[in-house]
């Protein structure tokens, strides 16, 4: 994380619109279906629950043509950010920042709606 901004501050807002975010755990299966036009490190994912959504590809190792095995534990939870906000940047995926505020909640913001701080 050497070479990942250690603070970001929101550039436009950004507002989650998925209550039920796909997760799941190392060693986990997973349904796997096409990838994202917009943010190509994406892959559309289902998990054991039934939860579906973008999963970054590199998180999976591929063990047939639609199953795969999770690499590492994933919530796709995203973070609603306003304008302004200042947010500390704890892993990057695909373009897309796990950030945390300052009151401690954490969730995905897309690379696009933020700068260093």
């Amino acid at each position: 994380m050497s070479d990942l901004p250690r603070r970001v501050r929101a550039i436009r807002a950004h507002v989650t619109s998925d209550p039920n975010p796909v997760r799941f755990r190392t060693g986990d299966t997973l349904g796997v279906g096409h990838h994202d036009q917009q943010w190509t490190a994406y892959v559309w994912g289902t998990d054991q629950a039934g939860r579906a959504g973008w999963v970054p590809d590199e998180y999976l190792e591929m063990t047939g043509e639609h199953n795969a095995t999770a690499l590492r534990d994933y919530d796709a939870t995203e973070l609603t950010v306003a304008t302004g906000d200042l947010l500390d940047v704890l892993d990057e995926a695909g373009g897309w920042y796990l950030c945390r505020t300052g009151s401690g909640v954490s969730g995905w913001v897309p690379g696009d709606v933020v700068e260093p701080a």
